[in-house]
C-alpha cells in the first residue's frame, strides 16, 4: 500500500470504529430494555402507533374534505379517517391492554400459520410413501404441530418468549459489534 491508500484506510477505519462501537452499546441496552421491561416496551411501541393512526386520521379528513370536489370517493377517506382516529384514541386510551392483545392475536396467527403448515407436510409425507424423505416431513410436520398448538394454547407467554429471544440476540449480537468495534480501532494503529 502507497502511503495515500495507507492514510486513507485510516481515515476510513478512524471514522467507522465508533459508530459500530455505538451501535453495539445501543444493541446491548436495547436487549437489557426487553429483558427488564418487556410490557414497557411493547407499550410504547403502541403508543406510538396509536398517535400514528390519530395523525393519519386527521391528515386524511383533511385531504379529502379539501378534494370533495374533485373527487367522487371522498366519502370513503372520511370514513378511513374517522376510523383511524377511533382506532388511536382506542390504542391510546389502552397502551398495556392494546399491546396484550396485539402480541397474543400475532402469536396466535403464528400458531395457525405453523399448524397448517405442520399438516400439510404430514398429509405430504403420507402420499410420499415411497420415498426415502416420507419420514422426515411426517416427523417434521408433527413437530410443527406441536409448537403450533403451543403457541396457540398460550399466546402472551410464547410472546414473552420471543421477546426474550430478542432481548438474548440483541445482547449477544451488541456484544459482537462492540468487540469488532475494538479490533476495527486495533486495525487502524496497526496500518502505518
Amino acid at each position: 500500500m502507497t502511503t495515500n491508500e495507507n492514510s486513507l484506510v485510516k481515515q476510513v477505519l478512524s471514522g467507522i470504529w465508533w459508530l459500530v462501537l455505538l451501535r453495539g452499546i445501543a444493541a446491548v441496552l436495547l436487549g437489557i430494555l426487553l429483558f427488564t421491561n418487556t410490557a414497557a416496551i411493547l407499550s410504547v411501541i403502541i403508543i406510538f402507533l396509536g398517535i400514528y393512526w390519530v395523525v393519519d386520521g386527521i391528515i386524511t379528513l383533511i385531504a379529502s374534505l379539501k378534494g370533495k370536489n374533485e373527487h367522487s370517493i371522498w366519502g370513503w377517506g372520511i370514513f378511513a379517517g374517522i376510523i383511524s382516529i377511533l382506532a388511536g384514541l382506542a390504542v391510546l386510551s389502552q397502551p398495556v391492554l392494546t399491546a396484550l392483545f396485539t402480541a397474543s392475536f400475532i402469536v396466535s396467527l403464528v400458531g395457525i400459520m405453523i399448524l397448517i403448515s405442520g399438516v400439510s407436510s404430514i398429509v405430504t409425507g403420507f402420499r410420499l410413501r415411497k420415498t426415502s424423505d416420507e419420514k422426515t416431513m411426517i416427523f417434521s410436520g408433527a413437530l410443527s404441530l406441536i409448537f403450533g398448538l403451543l403457541l396457540l394454547l398460550n399466546p402472551l407467554f410464547s410472546a414473552l418468549i420471543f421477546v426474550y429471544i430478542l432481548a438474548a440476540f440483541s445482547i449477544i449480537g451488541g456484544i459482537v459489534m462492540i468487540t469488532l468495534a475494538f479490533q476495527i480501532k486495533k486495525l487502524k494503529n496497526v496500518i502505518s
